[in-house]
């Protein structure tokens, strides 16, 4: 196993290097905050772009005309007509009651009663089904989209690119749980009623006229094209400040869940009062933010309210045109008839002046359409360059691999050494043995030419002309002090960050049995021990587990000393329903994560620190467990007691002593 250290520490095994297998490695510190690429802020607002992000939205929540999502929103259109058509006749009821009291028509008041309950339990039931339906389809449109948004945000290494690297997309855990549920809602909401506001407002508009003339359906219409401009000018500004305020939510909900994951290690500081502090911080910009969105809101809601009120009188400013044009003679009884005409101008009015009121609504789907759809195009982006820098990668492998197989058909095979640097360098004394045909793999998982690293946002280089092929059956250790890049390596090799000059090539299949990395901080996942052994792998109900495979589980847990885990958990499958970070010692995480490759059996594992909270006979056992079931290991760590007790490494060190 080779030992790839950068420490001046590590005397005996130095002097045995040969000067061409030194690995450059320089141990300057990089930054403690890592550097996020930015893009100038873009204006939101309400506007042709805002329509345009909806669109796509929409594209994804309703994928298809015979879909489920469509079939729900076409039953709530004709729910929401069929509203519209029973509310009329409810409107019509006082002026019935009036003229059967001015005949006074016992029989007849009889009969409208009847039906006029039959009517109100008519309307009940298309209302309450309606809102049902209406909240079916929101549930709904939010699974279709949070699931969307799951399957662009885990592909490759967009989590991770977003929540670390990139600062371009802030809180997309809120965007994908928060903002998602608020567009959701407003869209069940707002949709309903724009679409049926036109025939509403046309048959309302015909009524109108008819008892009016044209002066009454102009003046509604002018008052209309008023109050929508007023409202137009009013709301365009304020969707900055609804993003912003859903902004300093999601950073303090964060804040809030950062004390939470880490509450132990808080107690342990004793800096309650630190975090309260910063706590409180984050509440004060979070409520100031609701204090510049509540200010600019003092006009759209004066507004709003102003044209409600002068809608109530518009219906009788038109009903009056009739009556004081003499339409209707002196001696006429017209409250009935003014009862009808008040109420269909009224209706007309209430349909045009609804579609004010929708301002507030519309500012907050604006405001959430901006954030979820920034994601999305965010995610998209991402997701084409970790495809282009994955194809890249596995063409450059296959290039390299080819030419290896190329030179090794015309040259003597046997000449092959585990000098990964001249091998990289097309040494005619490092060639790989390969039988076969080109299509036949190598057992190479990854190849660095002339590789140079730095932290993403600096310019402090961590390695420098890396060069490097980890090969089956040879193991890599790469010591060092803190800082000094070592961590850097494995992040490359993964993909997480970018090299900053050469070739990173790799191709081998995904999943566990080829290449597992072990992270420097153990991630426990929720469920039972057993799912978090087989991890990333999930459980299959119809494939389970068997009964041979955990009891090889249970040996290796007792040998670790671990068996009474099992029973603090109620068994192997019981999920136990509590936070392993917090029920778990660091050393107890580090074995159930390292017993992940001893059930996946990998070609290769990664490791980063993976045994730093773990004894050394421990230590020993488990690194000698995973030599003996043949898997290659690139270890990270501090310790020289990786070389004392692993036999099969030959270790190579930069800079050179």
């Amino acid at each position: 196993m080779h030992t790839y250290s950068i420490s001046s520490t590590i005397w005996t095994s130095i002097n045995a290097l040969p000067p061409s297998s030194l690995l450059k490695v320089q141990t300057s510190t990089p930054p403690s905050a890592m550097g996020k690429v930015e893009t100038p802020k873009e204006k939101a607002g309400f506007d042709l772009h805002m329509f345009r992000r909806l669109w796509k939205i929409v594209r994804i929540i309703i994928p298809g005309w015979c879909s489920l999502p469509a079939g729900l929103f076409f039953l709530l259109l004709f729910l929401c007509a069929l509203e519209q058509y029973l509310g009329y006749f409810m409107g019509l009821v006082a002026s019935k009651y009036y003229a059967v009291f001015g005949d006074r028509n016992f029989d007849g008041f009889i009969m409208h009663t009847l039906k006029t309950c039959a009517l109100i339990l008519a309307i009940s039931s298309v209302i309450s089904v309606k809102l049902y339906i209406n909240s079916v389809l929101y549930i709904t449109w939010r699974q279709l989209l949070d699931r969307a948004l799951h399957r662009l945000y885990f592909s490759g290494i967009n989590y991770y690119t977003l929540n670390v690297l990139d600062s371009n997309v802030d809180n997309p855990d809120q965007r994908m749980t928060q903002d998602v549920d608020k567009l959701c809602s407003s869209l069940a909401t707002i949709t309903t009623k724009v679409i049926i506001a036109p025939f509403q407002i046309g048959y309302y508009t015909y009524k109108t006229y008819v008892g009016t003339g044209w002066l009454g359906p102009v003046s509604i219409y002018a008052f209309f094209f008023v109050g929508t401009i007023v409202n137009r000018i009013v709301m365009s500004p304020i969707v900055k400040f609804v993003m912003k305020q859903e902004k300093c939510e999601g950073d303090f909900r964060f804040k809030h869940m950062q004390v939470r994951v880490n509450s132990e290690s808080i107690a342990f500081h004793v800096s309650g009062p630190v975090e309260s502090c910063k706590t409180n911080r984050a509440l004060d910009i979070l409520v100031r933010a609701q204090q510049r969105l509540f200010n600019r809101q003092i006009i759209l809601n004066f507004t709003r309210y102003m044209f409600d009120y002068f809608g109530s009188i518009i219906s009788y400013l038109a009903i009056s045109i009739p009556i004081f044009s003499g339409k209707f003679g002196e001696d006429e009884d017209i409250s009935s008839v003014v009862s009808a005409y008040a109420f269909v101008s009224m209706y007309l009015v209430f349909s045009l002046t609804s579609l004010v009121d929708l301002g507030s609504q519309v500012v907050v789907l604006s405001g959430v359409t901006h954030r979820v759809a920034q994601l999305v195009e965010r995610l998209l982006k991402l997701q084409h360059e970790w495809d282009i820098n994955t194809l890249q990668a596995s063409s450059s492998f296959t290039n390299i691999t080819q030419n290896l197989r190329k030179r090794s058909g015309s040259r003597d095979s046997s000449a092959s050494s585990s000098d990964s640097r001249r091998l990289i360098e097309d040494s005619p004394e490092n060639e790989v043995a390969v039988c076969g045909e080109d299509q036949t793999s190598l057992d190479i998982a990854f190849i660095l030419r002339d590789v140079t690293i730095s932290a993403p946002g600096s310019n402090t280089v961590l390695v420098s002309d890396l060069q490097l092929v980890i090969k089956k059956g040879e193991s890599l250790l790469i010591m060092g002090p803190s800082s000094a890049g070592k961590s850097s390596i494995l992040r490359v090799l993964r993909g997480l960050w970018p090299a900053a000059r050469g070739t990173v090539a790799h191709d081998f299949p995904p999943g566990p049995k080829s290449v597992i990395f072990l992270p420097q901080k153990p991630l426990m996942t929720n469920g039972s021990l057993l799912e978090q052994i087989i991890y990333p792998l999930r459980l299959d109900p119809n494939s389970p587990v068997s009964s041979e495979t955990c009891e090889e589980i249970k040996s290796r847990l007792d040998a670790l000393h671990m068996s009474e885990l099992v029973a603090r958990c109620g068994g192997l499958q019981t999920d136990p329903d509590w936070n392993w970070n917090d029920a778990l010692s660091p050393g107890e995480m580090q074995r159930v994560c390292f017993l992940r490759i001893l059930y996946h059996k990998p070609q290769f594992a990664l490791l980063d620190e993976a045994t730093s909270a773990l004894s050394l006979d421990v230590e020993e056992q488990l690194y000698q467990a995973c030599l003996d079931q043949n898997i290659t290991i690139i270890s990270v760590a501090h310790r020289e007691s990786l070389i004392n007790h692993t036999r099969d490494i030959t270790p190579i060190c930069y800079p050179p002593l």
